[in-house]
């Protein structure tokens, strides 16, 4: 009797073994998979077209409001590492900052764009090769892409022509629309609130803009050259953005 509890237990041991292997198997696939081609975005290109779009959108916006705005700022203050753009700026000392970005909603839809187009039409030529590896004809037109901005949104739409040929059956498609949840508006919104604030009155009153609107949160840090690192957080969304401004300047020792 004992012998058959070991050998019982022995036979369940492995058993629960075997049952962790092919767990541990399937996990590290899951973990390990590069991103691709489903069979599912086979059947559905146009899903996979507007997931992608979204995709490379969310890339964008990470430095895009890290940084103030843009991808690779080249006028900035180094703060805690982050590279946050002057959105108004004076080198001299007394007179207030000169606005660097008066339209800079339209440069970060343009910064957005930038980043997106060649990755969206990567999608495309992934795509494309996939069908024609498994005997499909596919053509494909030139790319229209448009971005857009607003409140607590950016959106995507592409218009290209993309056409899949077996035999007598023809798919064609031709708009694809991606919209991507993010208050990279509305932040921006902000940012150039102060930045115009501190250009004309040399001040921005961010505990009472606060009062005003709830909805944001906005830390000041003064750096030893004047320039200030406003750093706007919106409590919807928890995204934040970094600027920085310099704005009639004291000289130090004064």
């Amino acid at each position: 009797m004992e012998k058959m509890k070991n050998r019982k237990a022995q036979v369940a041991i492995w058993i629960i073994l075997a049952i962790l292997l092919v767990i541990s198997i399937i996990m590290f696939s899951l973990l390990n998979r590069k991103p691709g081609l489903t069979n599912q975005d086979i059947l559905n290109p146009k899903a996979y077209i507007e997931k992608c779009a979204r995709q490379s959108v969310n890339e964008a916006l990470d430095p895009i409001l890290e940084q103030g705005g843009f991808i690779n700022p080249e006028n900035y203050k180094l703060y805690n590492g982050i590279k946050a753009t002057y959105l108004c700026k004076n080198i001299g000392n007394y007179e207030p900052c000169i606005n660097q970005h008066p339209l800079l909603l339209n440069e970060i839809k343009n910064e957005i764009y930038s980043y997106i187009k060649p990755r969206i039409d990567q999608c495309f030529s992934q795509l494309k090769e996939i069908y024609e590896k498994k005997g499909y004809d596919v053509s494909l037109g030139n790319m229209t892409l448009d971005v857009s901005l607003g409140p607590s949104r950016v959106f995507v739409d592409i218009y290209k022509v993309f056409v899949i040929t077996s035999g007598e059956e023809v798919n064609r498609y031709g708009t694809f629309k991606a919209e991507v949840i993010s208050s990279v508006y509305d932040i921006g919104s902000v940012a150039m609130e102060i930045a115009s604030q501190q250009a004309e009155y040399c001040y921005f009153e961010y505990v009472g803009y606060m009062i005003l609107y709830p909805r944001f949160l906005i830390d000041v840090y003064s750096m030893s050259d004047s320039t200030k690192i406003y750093t706007i957080r919106d409590k919807y969304s928890n995204e934040k953005m970094n600027i920085a401004i310099r704005s009639c300047a004291i000289p130090p020792g004064i």
